[in-house]
């Protein structure tokens, strides 16, 4: 069996691949590294793979399995794995850096942080000190009303989070039927009820053709005056309305990690959407790096080889993708 480590082989993938050949010696084969892997793609049973083009798929015939050392999977060619019965399976180690991430950026936005940091950086005082009142306080989350649109392991470590400050919890997924999750007061699949006098919004979905535009103007309308905070997805939120709210003060303000435009050809310069979201005063900008932690990074590594040795002795491995429904 040929196993292929398509990533780059820093000191937490060369250790995994050592433990891959010690543990299955020579009834495993580990190609270590993208060119090693790439050269000898079409040979490969299973990989461990970033994102990739889709070519290197079409010339593989033997390909049992992919593991996506990650969350996110549209990048893969769902068609053409789907055709070939080949098995996907991902990670979800990034879950409790994705929701710290989440709550920063509520913490950031209630309490205004970026706003008196960039104040006070330019010598600019707010408060007490220079005898200003109301108009600089700021607010507590706490006892909030908030929402968490997904509840899967990012949603419900949040939401663990979020008692913390003895907020009240609702969450939102579109299948009936399943159980209540630890801190949690209610979860629905009625997604205007979920958002109705929230006083945030956390969006924690993945994007799919069910949760594309999933939010548009009238959602965004039914949580008037909340604070939205997106880690799942940008095109969850319909773009344009997203701005529109925004601005006329729909929304009193967000905290956005994902976005709808990312820089190309290896730029780092480049506005974060088609609208100016980002001049906007009332959100707080964040470069869709809520999973990007090293914390995380040694997680899904830990993650991701125990499921290939399961995947090895059992021909089944945990979090197993459904490719149809893109998560």
């Amino acid at each position: 069996m040929r196993i292929g480590f398509c990533v780059p082989m820093n000191e937490g993938w060369t250790a995994a691949a050592d433990e891959l050949a010690h543990d299955f010696g020579n009834a495993v084969e580990v190609i270590r590294g993208v060119e090693a892997s790439l050269a000898v793609f079409s040979s490969l049973d299973a990989v461990i793979a970033n994102v990739l083009d889709r070519t290197y798929y079409e010339r593989t015939t033997g390909l049992k399995a992919v593991f996506v050392p990650f969350v996110g999977i549209n990048h893969l060619p769902a068609d053409l794995l789907i055709e070939r019965g080949v098995s996907v399976f991902n990670c979800h180690g990034n879950a409790e850096s994705v929701a710290e991430r989440a709550l920063a950026l509520a913490l950031a936005g209630f309490g205004r942080i970026i706003e008196f940091h960039n104040d006070l950086r330019a010598e600019t005082w707010h408060g007490f000190w220079v005898n200003k009142g109301r108009e600089d306080f700021w607010h507590s989350i706490f006892r909030k009303r908030c929402t968490i649109l997904g509840v899967g392991a990012i949603g419900e470590t949040l939401a663990r989070l979020l008692k913390a400050f003895d907020c009240q919890v609702t969450g939102y997924r579109r299948k009936s039927g399943a159980p209540v999750p630890a801190h949690f007061d209610e979860v629905t699949t009625d997604l205007h009820a979920a958002v109705s006098g929230a006083h945030i919004v956390f969006i924690a979905l993945p994007l799919t053709d069910a949760t594309r535009g999933l939010v548009g103007a009238a959602e965004l309308e039914a949580m008037r005056g909340a604070y939205l905070v997106n880690v799942g997805r940008g095109e969850v939120v319909d773009e344009a309305a997203l701005y529109a709210a925004l601005r006329d003060g729909t929304l009193s303000g967000a905290g956005i990690d994902v976005w709808y435009t990312y820089p190309k050809g290896g730029s780092v310069k480049g506005a974060p959407s088609r609208f100016p979201i980002h001049e906007l005063p009332n959100v707080v900008l964040s470069p869709h790096v809520a999973g990007s932690t090293w914390e995380a990074v040694d997680i899904n590594t830990r993650q991701t080889i125990d499921n290939v040795k399961l995947w090895i002795r059992t021909g089944e491995a945990h979090h197993r993708v459904d490719l149809a429904a893109s998560y």
